[in-house]
């Protein structure tokens, strides 16, 4: 009964996941006042909240307040329940293969109520007004989403979301061990994930200023974000995360490498 229970909550929070992860891309996107309304009519009803429409009017300093908090809990709930010392702790006190979902679980609770609680600020920053402007901006976002999508079936989508846990706990077989693998795009840079999410926070044919405050604490957020997370892996890999740091870029591929071995040697005894 405890190995089905376990199961269950592990497949009701991937569903929870993927409904957060589709509201993100409409929310992003603001996909309730696009065309795209008028192909499925209840879009407005399924997204009356996103970065420029619905949700709670305030004053502009008010607004840029809530929405930086807001930003700063899905900050501090990513990273301190992604380090080690966190995670192991968690699995002293749950069963160690429903960890992963508590995680994921959590994180789409804090995505959703930012969602919830975001103060839009409409203000246009820029627009493009030409066809092909307009098709490039959605490309970017597109393309950038698609990228995140991407990425995590390569490094094993259901493993990340714990699916994979769950299920081998209910089939009675241990948790294979960790391995260090770079499946193609993670030979040319070290989190094409985090640069999907990027294009997509900035793409789009259009920008407000509460769009450019999102897309730039979001992005900040990953960058500081990806300094912890690889100064674990080096912490959990030793030297063969150390090379591939030294010899892959961390975002855009092709970046030279002149930096990169100065950053490994300082997040080894960080």
């Amino acid at each position: 009964m405890k190995r089905f229970a376990i199961l269950l909550f592990g497949v009701a929070t991937y569903a929870v996941f993927f409904a957060t992860f589709l509201y993100l891309i409409a929310f992003v996107g603001n996909l309730q006042a696009t065309p795209l309304a008028g192909m499925l009519p209840m879009l407005p009803q399924w997204v009356p909240h996103s970065i420029d429409h619905g949700g709670v009017s305030s004053p502009m300093g008010v607004a840029i307040a809530i929405d930086l908090l807001l930003i700063l809990a899905f900050g501090l709930q990513h990273s301190v329940m992604a380090r080690m010392g966190f995670k192991a702790w968690l699995k002293r006190h749950l069963p160690e293969s429903a960890e992963r979902s508590v995680y994921v679980l959590l994180a789409s609770f804090v995505l959703m109520f930012m969602f919830w609680q975001w103060r839009p600020i409409p203000m246009p920053i820029w627009s493009a007004s030409s066809t092909p402007g307009i098709a490039i901006g959605w490309f970017v976002f597109a393309a950038g989403f698609g990228l995140v999508l991407l990425s995590t079936f390569l490094i094993d989508h259901f493993d990340l979301f714990g699916l994979k846990q769950v299920w081998r706990q209910f089939i009675g077989r241990d948790a294979a061990p960790a391995r260090f693998v770079t499946p193609w795009l993670y030979r040319l840079m070290r989190h094409p994930l985090y640069l999907g999410f990027i294009l997509a926070f900035w793409g789009g044919p259009a920008m407000s200023a509460g769009h450019l405050l999102f897309a730039t604490a979001m992005t900040l957020y990953i960058l500081v974000a990806i300094q912890f997370e690889e100064r674990d892996l080096v912490h959990q890999l030793g030297d063969s995360y150390d090379a591939y740091r030294r010899r892959v870029p961390m975002l855009v591929p092709g970046l030279p490498r002149a930096t990169e071995s100065a950053t490994a040697s300082q997040a080894r005894t960080g």
